[in-house]
């Protein structure tokens, strides 16, 4: 069984706990839920297959399961089929099928999971559906895009620019599908339509990343999104073109920020994403004014006390926060979901379950400071070129004058936010983080390596921000990466198998030197011609490039060919 999570990837065979439970609320059952499926997957990952059945059974008895992520029915169609439960199976494969439109023929016909249902009379059945699910499955895709589409379009007609001063709304963007199928409102080369309203072709594999972001085909940029992404209420495609409109404006740093890591750094973190949950749970269940400005204070404490420290960092964090924070809170603001307060808790929540916060962390603060300045009727939104400091907004425009922090202050606090608890989890994860360091350091430091510095400043760069560590401001381990030459003249194209990608597993360092990119590699173990493998990477050399040695030491490095 092979789960492929939603943001990027899980390298578990179960789908990755952090994706199905961002629905459920810290302040309710999301313990004891995360405990009892934490518990599945251990038993699973032991090949416990009775156990697993016991807890995934136990999840199942405890929330309402109609959930909307395929992999979850899918994760425990292959716990029930290993413990041979073939009826409680084929209950959710059949499920998928019927209701879910599952189409993943390659998938369930090859799973080694699902062996033990290949006996019945169901199995030839079931595949047949899947089978049809995946030949109507284009025509589905465009109906179903052409609606998300429209549907957003409508959204930011009505907007009109009234929430930025511009409207946001335009064409040029991309919906990409699994199978490199792009769509798009424009014709494009090659392209088809049915309606003469939507156009579609496929495109190779190198041609786009499988990422939201903007990407540039045939010399053009477009807003890419991905098709997995269109059940949020036009949220994505809204984030995703106003990265375009803020591009027209100015450039922001979107490169990690690599002491949020440090121990310390995630503590204070964490409380503050745990302020800023009481806080949005008081505004959305209509609480006093005072119990939500203590909550916001609360947050503004623990982020003083972060960003005072990490002072010299504090540009670039607010650059990434201007740059991702405002898209994902213009997503949330203006799409057509029921409850813009569990939004941004839901955000919360996925974020800071995510192993790392140095990438992730602005889609949890955007939204929940954005829309809480909001309700607080702060006048914060004023342009898209400059780079905006909550704190500061919160400080002058709100309280009128600095937060005064002593200890007394802060033991206060701690006590309203969870700290006892917070605080024994991220002793656990510093453990763990120096173990990661270690593992990394020996890879690429004490160990001969094979680098390559890109001639171009926009490399491009796909990668699972939940799967970086950063070794220091720097350098940057990227545990899954997809690189890609804007130009034949680079180097040429990398990535990391999607199969394998995992901290703790596989990496590509990546070094900055001034504006340019120097990635590292663990040695390769053959080089074909212009192909170079190693043991989870795979390199393809553009023309005019050649690996030399450099050292006794055995290092190898990807260099322009000498004429």
């Amino acid at each position: 069984m092979k789960i492929s999570n939603f943001i990027n990837r899980s390298n578990s065979k179960i789908i990755s706990i952090l994706l199905f439970f961002t629905q459920f609320s810290a302040f309710t059952q999301e313990i004891d839920i995360n405990a009892v499926y934490q518990s599945a997957i251990k038993a699973y990952d032991s090949q416990n297959y009775q156990e697993a059945s016991n807890q995934f059974t136990l999840l199942l008895d405890k929330v309402d399961f109609q959930i909307k992520n395929e992999g979850v029915y899918y994760s425990g169609a292959c716990i029930y089929a290993l413990n041979n439960q073939s009826n409680q199976a084929f209950e959710l494969l059949e499920y998928l099928a019927d209701k879910k439109w599952y189409s993943k023929y390659d998938q369930i016909s090859t799973d080694d999971d699902l062996k033990n249902l290949h006996i019945s009379n169901q199995w030839s059945t079931l595949l047949k559906k899947v089978k049809n699910n995946l030949s109507s499955l284009p025509e589905r895709n465009s109906k179903f895009i052409k609606k998300r589409i429209l549907e957003t379009k409508t959204l930011l007609t009505n907007d009109n620019g009234k929430l930025w001063g511009e409207n946001i709304w335009h064409n040029d963007f991309l919906i990409l599908d699994f199978d490199y199928t792009i769509y798009s409102l424009n014709p494009l080369a090659n392209s088809k339509t049915k309606d003469t309203t939507l156009f579609y072709t496929k495109v190779s594999k190198n041609a786009l990343s499988l990422t939201n972001s903007v990407q540039e085909y045939k010399g053009k940029e477009y807003a890419t999104i991905l098709t997995n992404y269109l059940n949020d209420g036009g949220a994505t495609i809204i984030h995703e073109l106003f990265h375009t409109l803020q591009r027209k404006h100015k450039t922001f740093n979107g490169e990690p920020i690599s002491y949020l890591d440090n121990y310390d750094a995630r503590q204070w973190l964490r409380l503050e994403f745990y302020a800023l949950q009481l806080a949005l749970h008081a505004i959305n269940n209509n609480k006093d004014l005072s119990e939500i400005q203590l909550h916001v204070t609360d947050a503004m404490i623990f982020r003083k006390l972060r960003q005072t420290k990490y002072n010299e960092f504090l540009t670039k964090e607010l650059e990434i926060e201007t740059l991702e924070g405002l898209a994902e809170y213009t997503g949330i603001r203006l799409s057509n979901t029921k409850n813009k307060y569990d939004d941004a808790i839901s955000q919360i929540n996925e974020r800071e379950a995510a192993p790392t916060y140095t990438r992730p962390f602005p889609y949890a603060t955007g939204p929940a400071y954005g829309l809480i300045f909001d309700y607080l009727q702060i006048d914060w939104r004023n342009g898209l070129d400059h780079i905006y400091n909550f704190l500061n907004i919160y400080e002058t425009q709100y309280l009128n004058e600095p937060i005064f922090i002593d200890k007394n202050t802060v033991k206060k606090a701690n006590e309203r936010n969870n700290f006892d608890l917070i605080h024994k989890e991220e002793l656990e994860k510093k453990v763990k983080q120096e173990k990661l360091i270690s593992f990394y350091t020996e890879m690429f430091m004490d160990k001969p390596t094979l680098s390559v510095t890109s001639i171009d400043p926009f490399y491009g760069r796909s990668y699972d921000m939940y799967g970086t560590l950063s070794l220091n401001p720097k350098e940057t381990v990227y545990a899954s990466i997809k690189g890609t030459a804007n130009s034949k003249s680079d180097f040429g194209n990398f990535h990391i198998k999607d199969e394998v990608g995992k901290l703790g597993t596989t990496g590509v360092l990546g070094t900055w030197i001034e504006d340019l990119l120097k990635f590292s590699f663990p040695l390769p173990i053959q080089i074909d011609g212009n192909k170079i493998l190693g043991e989870f990477y795979e390199i393809e050399l553009n023309k005019g490039w050649e690996i030399i040695k450099t050292n006794v030491k055995g290092d190898l490095k990807i260099v322009k060919r000498k004429k």
